[in-house]
């Protein structure tokens, strides 16, 4: 009986593991976010780690990327979009496991390089001729929201019909998100792009020189956040999202980002 005891302990240890590494993964959770949020989440996640225990992981990238990514079976507990389309095509796929909530705010800001090589002062010079602009592409959330703020000013305040064309015959680089064109624009390596208010973190702001939409014409970024249905950690996934709700907010706030 001695030796089949000894036998039987290390299956019985073996079969104990899944359930014990189950167990463990319980105490973390991987957030799905959108660039943009990458100082304010990341501020956040260690308050949110004290008062529930959980870890957080975070994969940033553009939201047209992230959402493939989990509509393709990424194991993700979380997402959080720049905008509400994004968020539209993982609920319309059955792939959350409740309705989303507005969590933030945002607004566009034009940059140009601090040496202002291209002379750009308004936002009306990103369709001069030769004018170099970096956008993020038009299925990222702000390269969207900034091609329908170059579309609200065709033909007003004496800008040509065709505005928004004559903008985007002047891109050269479609960006796969917003730290990209940020990143670009403060090296020098266009004329002028289009960020969030928010990206214009210190680093970034020190090589910049930033340039307001027209009143009106700009239209304000919606965030949208919410669980999705195959997180690995359900319970972990919800109350990262509560926590983004409301203690959240004010690291959002002191970021830049608008309450919803």
């Amino acid at each position: 009986m001695k030796r089949v005891r000894c036998l039987l302990l290390p299956i019985a240890v073996l079969l104990a593991a899944p359930v014990a590494a189950g167990a463990a993964d319980q105490g973390k959770i991987t957030v799905f976010a959108a660039a943009s949020l990458r100082e304010a989440f990341e501020a956040a996640a260690p308050a949110f780690t004290q008062k529930t225990g959980i870890a957080v992981t975070f994969n940033f990238a553009g939201s047209d990327t992230l959402a493939a990514q989990i509509l393709q079976g990424a194991p993700a507990d979380v997402f959080a979009s720049a905008n509400e389309n994004q968020m539209k095509k993982l609920a319309d796929a059955g792939a959350l496991a409740g309705a989303p909530a507005t969590f933030a705010r945002n607004r566009l800001v034009g940059i140009v390089p601090d040496a202002n090589p291209g002379n750009v002062s308004a936002i009306a010079d990103f369709a001069r001729p030769g004018v170099k602009v970096v956008l993020a592409a038009a299925t990222v959330p702000v390269g969207s929201y900034a091609r329908a703020a170059f579309a609200r000013m065709n033909g007003h305040d004496g800008l040509p019909a065709d505005f928004a064309d004559r903008v985007e015959k002047n891109v050269v680089s479609n960006e796969l998100d917003v730290k990209a064109v940020a990143t670009k624009i403060a090296l020098g390596e266009g004329d002028a792009g289009v960020v969030y208010s928010t990206d214009l973190t210190a680093s970034v702001a020190a090589k910049v020189k930033s340039i307001a939409f027209p009143p009106g014409a700009a239209p304000e970024a919606t965030y949208p956040i919410a669980a999705v249905k195959s997180a690995p950690n359900a319970a972990g996934a919800h109350a990262f999202v509560a926590f983004v709700l409301h203690d959240g907010q004010t690291f959002l706030k002191a970021r830049g980002f608008i309450s919803p």
